[in-house]
């Protein structure tokens, strides 16, 4: 469900969000419109996407249009985080927003279920690996049996959500030259 732009005003403009990036490009962070204006104010960053619908932030002295997506000037080291594999534990709100919804066994939209594809009363964990968006009629169907014993084959194979990596994906095509 995409929403259409609102309109920014002088008093609403600081509610927006900004993505920084890192000098490398990296997905750095996300801040107030506010703290970014003055990072490029200070010129510590630059605009790499200007805001849509355009907006221009003013002061007695400056004018500057509303950046969408910043660059910091210099390198700012971050920890690494640490990464969420196969084996993560994970919570049924994450796994359904992993998926979509839409269930593994039968593809409708509408999950609103959890299902261990190895049965947790037979040893199965609360991993990602093990963890699957059902509709309530095939997580009844398929109850305490693995997919193979009760013919219901899985459509996708439960991975650990790479919300990092899809994020800087998204970031690079944002980025890149329209022809």
């Amino acid at each position: 469900m995409h929403r259409p732009p609102t309109a920014i005003t002088a008093r609403t403009w600081m509610n927006t969000r900004v993505r920084v990036l890192n000098v490398t490009y990296e997905d750095f962070d996300v801040v107030p419109a506010a703290r970014a204006v003055v990072l490029l104010n200070e010129e510590l960053a630059i605009t790499l996407v200007e805001h849509t619908p355009r907006f221009v932030v003013r002061s007695q002295h400056v004018a500057i249009p509303l950046p969408h997506t910043i660059q910091l000037l210099e390198y700012v080291h971050t920890p690494p985080r640490p990464a969420i594999d196969d084996d993560a534990r994970a919570s049924f709100a994450a796994v359904l927003a992993r998926d979509h919804h839409r269930c593994a066994y039968c593809g409708q939209p509408g999950a609103r279920t959890v299902d261990h594809v190895f049965p947790k009363s037979r040893g199965g964990g609360d991993h990602y690996g093990n963890l699957v968006a059902a509709c309530s009629d095939c997580n009844g169907r398929k109850a305490d049996r693995t997919p193979e014993e009760a013919d219901m084959p899985l459509l996708w194979v439960p991975r650990a959500p790479r919300t990092d990596q899809k994020r800087q994906q998204a970031i690079w095509r944002e980025l890149a030259p329209t022809t």
